[in-house]
């Protein structure tokens, strides 16, 4: 019983100390948080987008009245349970100028399995080494998933969420912005 406990603790311990140097190897600089000099600010619209062919785009390239842009992972048990109100949002505001972009902390074969698996009809892009600055950008210093951000035409964030959302909230949050 002694060894097990044992055994038990150590891997605790490793997994910890693992997941706290991930977090911090996956933090925005000082320099990308700094939303008070403009000069050192990371610009919305120039952030590359690629997609899980690797095609690259850019945040600016979609022009829609209202952007949702969620971050999330298939590991992820909330973002798991949010992607059907994504998905019903995004075939649902459509024709009303609103557009859904899903950003995927995770590689490609697992996002792509997860999208199939969901039948996710809205675009995908994979973070890739990018999180940092995906963070940075959306104001999401914590790294926390799911995120959701919601953009105006002109790509300033009108609404930003840290964890689940439901399909009545995102509703409620888009019908105040129309």
């Amino acid at each position: 019983m002694n060894r097990n406990f044992l055994l038990l603790g150590t891997v605790g311990l490793v997994s910890l100390l693992a997941g706290v140097l991930l977090f911090k190897l996956t933090q925005p600089g000082p320099e990308e948080r700094s939303a008070k000099n403009p000069a050192t600010q990371v610009e919305l619209h120039s952030i590359p987008l690629i997609d899980l062919d690797g095609r690259e785009t850019r945040l600016a390239d979609w022009q829609t009245d209202l952007l949702i842009v969620n971050f999330w992972a298939p590991w992820c048990a909330p973002c798991r349970r949010e992607i059907p109100s994504l998905i019903e949002i995004h075939r649902d505001y459509a024709a009303r100028g609103v557009g859904v972009l899903g950003i995927a902390f995770d590689e490609e074969t697992q996002v792509r399995r997860f999208a199939d698996e969901y039948r996710i009809d809205y675009p995908l892009f994979l973070s890739g080494y990018g999180s940092a600055r995906y963070n940075a950008a959306f104001d999401n210093p914590s790294g926390g998933l799911p995120y959701t951000a919601i953009l105006g035409r002109d790509q300033r964030i009108l609404f930003q969420h840290n964890g689940e959302l439901t399909l009545q909230q995102l509703q409620q949050q888009l019908e105040a912005l129309l």
